[in-house]
């Protein structure tokens, strides 16, 4: 008798920690998170008044990440990414009219954009692997199918409420076309830096950024080894509600580079620095604002390794050069003083307007005075989306448009008319 009974004793007693093990890991996965995207993109290139074909392409695909739950602060995340053109697009013989910029020449591309482990407490969030990195002259250009990621080390601290200190060291890059990882910068895809070896060892980052009572600040210093440093900051102040409705801004940004290492980007010597100003608006539920902007780069000429000679300082933005995603407030979708390697001065006027809350309309004007250097450009861009909500929530049909006059790019004085549909669901 005491056998059976000592054996139920014993299978009793262990059923306990076997029963709480499987309702930890059930509680572990029931707090784990699943989100994504799927996206239809259709984009249309018109070159008017040129002999230069037009193109096109097309993409269906999206994102599925996997956050787990913290153990100690300690997750994981992974995040695959997709585009197929279904055989929409112009990918056979010589690609005449294939927009490149959506997808590259393939038919299909896929992609594990993010892998990466965290720690985070309620000071200090790390992450070690493959990253979307969000600073001003390092960020996803997420206006494609599938954004640029960065393998890299970054460090978050929050010392106090509204400020944070940022560290990042990154090692290799995979732009929105590539499918894998590489030591490349987007300045080995620009015609004046083509000569750049693939073999860069990448960039050091740190940034300061905070904000309080209407007045937020940013200071960055990057190291893009062998091409260039970069200090960058920018102060703003909104002022409090004037009137019940109104609320003036006024930003201003700054920015220099002066050669590091091998100086393989040149003996790059440049400044810039612009402003932003602006009211913002509020009227029974009907939001916007209105705003001027102005940027200048001053001219000084420098000669690259390869003989070319530019005047913009050899100022270079090694993440973000060709996708017109820098920070610059002059710059739009697919041009900008930047992009265009251009000494000179730009001004945007425009605003953005919520006449409903599931609309929002951005428009702007922009003027790029770079002559004789480069042809002077003049800029319509004009950004559309709907997000009906409800129901509906996470879809959103965007329209971005933009018609460049003597675009530098075509190398003619013509328009050129830059049309991207976009259609996604985010879950």
């Amino acid at each position: 008798m005491k056998k059976p009974i000592l054996a139920a004793i014993l299978s009793a007693t262990l059923a306990v920690p076997v029963l709480s093990h499987a309702e930890t890991i059930k509680d572990w996965l029931m707090q784990s998170q699943v989100s994504g995207d799927i996206r239809s993109y259709y984009f249309n290139q018109l070159y008017g008044g040129s002999p230069l074909p037009d193109k096109y392409a097309y993409s269906l695909g999206g994102m599925l990440r996997v956050q787990t739950a913290p153990v100690y602060g300690i997750s994981a995340a992974v995040a695959f990414y997709t585009a197929n053109d279904l055989g929409a697009n112009d990918t056979g013989g010589g690609q005449s009219h294939l927009d490149p910029l959506l997808m590259g020449d393939r038919t299909s591309l896929n992609v594990l954009g993010q892998a990466y482990l965290q720690y985070q407490d309620p000071w200090v969030q790390l992450r070690v692997g493959n990253l979307l990195l969000d600073t001003p002259w390092m960020n996803p250009s997420d206006a494609f199918m599938i954004p640029s990621t960065f393998q890299a080390v970054a460090i978050r601290v929050t010392p106090i409420k509204n400020l944070q200190i940022i560290g990042i060291r990154e090692f290799r890059f995979k732009n929105r076309i590539q499918a894998d990882y590489q030591r490349q910068t987007l300045l080995n895809f620009n015609d004046h830096y083509s000569y750049l070896p693939d073999n860069s060892i990448g960039t050091l980052a740190f940034g300061l950024k905070g904000h309080l009572m209407g007045v937020h600040a940013s200071a960055w210093f990057y190291r893009f080894y062998s091409l260039t440093n970069m200090f960058y900051g920018t102060l703003g102040y909104t002022t409090p509600t004037l009137m019940g409705h109104f609320r003036p801004f006024a930003d201003f940004q700054y920015a220099r580079e002066w050669a590091n290492g091998a100086q393989l980007a040149g003996p790059v010597n440049a400044t810039v620095y612009g402003g932003m100003a602006g009211i913002q608006g509020d009227f029974d539920g009907v939001t916007g604002q209105i705003f001027a902007a102005y940027d200048q780069i001053p001219s000084r000429a420098v000669t690259l390794a390869n003989g070319q000679t530019l005047y913009n300082g050899g100022f270079i933005s090694p993440y973000t050069q060709q996708y017109s995603a820098d920070p610059l407030y002059t710059s739009i979708m697919d041009y900008g003083l930047v992009d265009a390697s251009a000494s000179g001065h730009a001004w945007k006027f425009g605003f953005l307007l919520h006449p409903l809350r599931q609309v929002r309309i951005k428009y702007s004007y922009s003027i790029y005075d770079t002559a004789p250097y480069l042809p002077n450009v003049d800029a319509n861009y004009l950004d559309v989306t709907y997000s009906p909500g409800g129901f509906w929530k996470g879809v959103s049909l965007r329209n971005r448009l933009a018609l460049v006059h003597s675009n530098p790019y075509g190398g003619y004085r013509g328009t050129f008319i830059d049309d991207r549909l976009m259609l996604q669901y985010s879950f």
